[in-house]
């Protein structure tokens, strides 16, 4: 049974491009990642990116609109120029791969709840939990909580854990795949902090993505994560994604991080902008 006492309006945001939109778009996605969760949703969003056929997203997101299966739909595009203002960033700020950043700054400024759940197209839970209303609990009882997620599927949260509160393990470390979060926190400029251990980022030689300047803002704010242990998700695409650097400047610099990055593994330091 889903908990339809929301202790907090949370929205739910997927994002979707030219490879993933027809499966977010197609009838009983939604609901399914709602079953997830086990628990309802203020407003359920399509967030549309990059597609190769506008009107074909379009249409299908008005036929999920009038079966009731989603609230709203937005197309990044759309709505780039007004997120870049509010979060005080450029478009040359996104480099040379602006998908990695573009759909994330637009989901956490859309106007809506005072939560965002993101959620990758191709993530999901490996079982049932209602993960968001025990994360809901703990972040409006602990200000220093910026983000929450379940656990991941590789084995580095003991690794990364600082403290332990219930069912929640306390860490520095942001994910894009999927996260909780007060959209206030991230609709401001807040994007322009620069931390070492921030460089462990595969983009970083070529560009400081949305999950690198998060992870930067939350270890130079000592702003924290909280990983509900008790439910796992996963990534489907197992392919992954090569970040090959372009031309030798980026060469340079995946040499350099990397090299940084060897360094900082062998610091005595709790300081988490050299601790990774």
């Amino acid at each position: 049974m889903l908990n339809d006492a929301l202790p907090c309006s949370v929205d739910l945001v997927v994002n979707s491009y030219e490879r993933t939109f027809r499966t977010v778009l197609a009838p009983g996605f939604f609901p399914d990642i709602v079953a997830q969760n086990r628990r309802s949703f203020t407003r359920k969003i399509a967030l549309i990116n990059n597609v190769d056929n506008k009107q074909e997203a379009k249409d299908l997101a008005d036929r999920l609109i009038a079966r009731g299966e989603i609230d709203a739909y937005f197309f990044v595009e759309d709505y780039l120029s007004q997120a870049l203002n509010i979060t005080g960033l450029t478009y040359q700020d996104l480099g040379r791969v602006p998908n990695y950043s573009d759909c994330s700054l637009v989901a956490v400024t859309l106007p809506g709840s005072a939560y965002l759940l993101y959620w990758d197209a191709e993530v999901r839970l490996q079982k049932l939990a209602n993960w968001v209303d025990p994360s809901l609990e703990l972040m409006e009882s602990d200000k220093r909580i910026l983000v929450a997620n379940p656990n991941w599927q590789k084995p580095t949260l003991e690794r990364e854990t600082l403290a332990k509160a219930g069912k929640f393990a306390i860490g520095y470390g942001f994910s894009d795949q999927m996260f909780l979060v007060r959209k206030n926190d991230l609709a401001r400029p807040i994007y322009q902090c620069h931390c070492l251990a921030s460089l462990r980022n595969p983009f970083a030689h070529v560009a400081a993505i949305f999950e690198q300047r998060v992870d930067a803002f939350m270890r130079t704010h000592r702003r924290l994560r909280a990983t509900y242990m008790d439910a796992t998700y996963e990534h489907l695409e197992k392919d992954g994604t090569a970040y090959a650097p372009s031309d030798w400047c980026e060469r340079g610099r995946q040499i350099r991080n990397r090299t940084l990055v060897a360094v900082l593994k062998r610091l005595p330091t709790e300081n988490p902008c050299f601790k990774v």
